[in-house]
């Protein structure tokens, strides 16, 4: 079967390609549709981090691209975001010419052997990243908007009369064209020709400055952990007690809920594998067991967030069958909640059609609400802070 879908905007295209991509990997699956509160305590979390960001380095490489297209005297917004395009693509051999071979997530990489380019470019990974840490400083412009303006700011400097040694800016990027678009932040080298997927000291001081004062991020566990240096292996290995009491509170009820969500997905593979797996019926047992003996207050972890009806009563229904340790009203509401989610996607009403693979539960892990990826830029910040 293809896939097709009407190209209205580059945005547009990119969030679909973005689901795409997601819908092959298994961390993506939502059989539940639980996502909704994922990613609002994501967000909580670890603003500006989306899961297929790969490393802390385009945070700096796409503003400097964005300055260096400036000076291109291109003709128009469009001939900006096409150059911008194309250079993205060009730093791909230079980051894996420069970094170990050792080194991860250079987005690409793959792609160059195959000698093709990659169709989402780091500019649309990292756009809202961008945003939300201030490095753009217009909290709402749009990629294609931030082409025009740097086409717009590049004309009127190359318009306008040189300044005298007696004139002076208020603020420090006033004369600097295009960059008053981002916080500034300049290379002290080539770029283009030694970049590598690894930050410099200049560039990681940089980001934990944006990250830490950003209005979306500062006072937040992801800005806590990049203040204090703090490289924790999981997001369960996160010192408690030492964050501050509202940031210790979302972190302790998006945690709860994933230790109260995790029964569910256990009980879910229970009935897809037609109760024939039977080290899921011990891994249920094992849960219940633990949480009905724990304290767990599910107003409390859905108040904190938005959140849809019906979400809400599915969880709240679940959780009133776990403690009823009735099985039937368990099984037949997560059945009818893959169907109001999934439609004719659902798994649990084609067992014909879908077979259960007993070495690879579905969605049997503890969410992490994006920490494997805000790891991923924290141990950047980190090296290059202490190289």
């Amino acid at each position: 079967m293809q896939i097709g879908f009407i190209d209205f905007s580059k945005e547009e295209r990119n969030k679909i390609l973005a689901t795409l991509k997601l819908l092959g990997t298994q961390t993506a699956l939502d059989e539940l549709g639980i996502g909704v509160i994922r990613d609002a305590y994501a967000d909580i979390l670890f603003p500006g981090i989306s899961t297929i960001q790969t490393r802390a380095k385009y945070f700096v490489l796409i503003p400097y691209l964005f300055k260096r297209a400036a000076n291109q005297k291109l003709s128009s917004g469009r001939a900006v975001h096409k150059w911008l395009t194309a250079n993205e693509d060009k730093m791909v051999e230079t980051l894996v010419r420069n970094s170990d071979s050792k080194e991860t997530g250079i987005i690409g990489k793959n792609a160059l052997k195959q000698k093709r380019a990659v169709k989402m470019k780091p500019s649309s990974i990292y756009w809202n990243g961008l945003r939300t840490f201030e490095i753009v400083r217009s909290a709402g412009i749009s990629f294609s908007a931030a082409c025009n303006v740097t086409w717009s700011s590049a004309q009127k400097k190359n318009e306008a009369e040189p300044k005298t040694d007696g004139d002076s800016f208020d603020d420090m990027t006033a004369g600097q064209g295009n960059s008053v678009l981002f916080s500034p932040i300049l290379p002290d080298y080539d770029f283009e020709k030694t970049a590598a997927i690894t930050l410099t000291r200049k560039e990681a001081e940089f980001l934990a400055d944006k990250i830490t004062k950003a209005l979306l991020s500062q006072n937040t566990l992801f800005a806590f952990l990049i203040e204090h240096k703090l490289n924790c292996n999981s997001f369960d290995e996160i010192p408690v007690d030492i964050l501050a009491h509202e940031m210790r509170h979302d972190y302790l009820l998006a945690k709860d809920f994933s230790d109260f969500i995790i029964g569910a997905h256990i009980r879910y593979n229970i009935i897809f594998s037609n109760y024939q797996d039977e080290e899921m019926v011990d891994e249920f047992n094992s849960w219940r067991t633990m949480f009905v003996n724990r304290d767990f207050d599910l107003a409390a972890v859905l108040d904190r967030i938005s959140c849809n009806y019906a979400t809400v009563k599915f969880c709240a229904d679940f959780l009133d069958s776990v403690y009823k340790n009735d099985l039937q009203a368990m099984d037949e509401m997560i059945i009818a909640r893959e169907k109001a989610v999934k439609g004719d996607r659902a798994k649990l009403c084609k067992p014909n059609e879908y077979q259960y693979n007993f070495d690879r539960p579905v969605h049997f892990y503890r969410l992490d609400f994006r920490f494997g990826t805000a790891k991923t830029i924290i141990d950047d910040i980190i090296k290059g802070l202490e190289g």
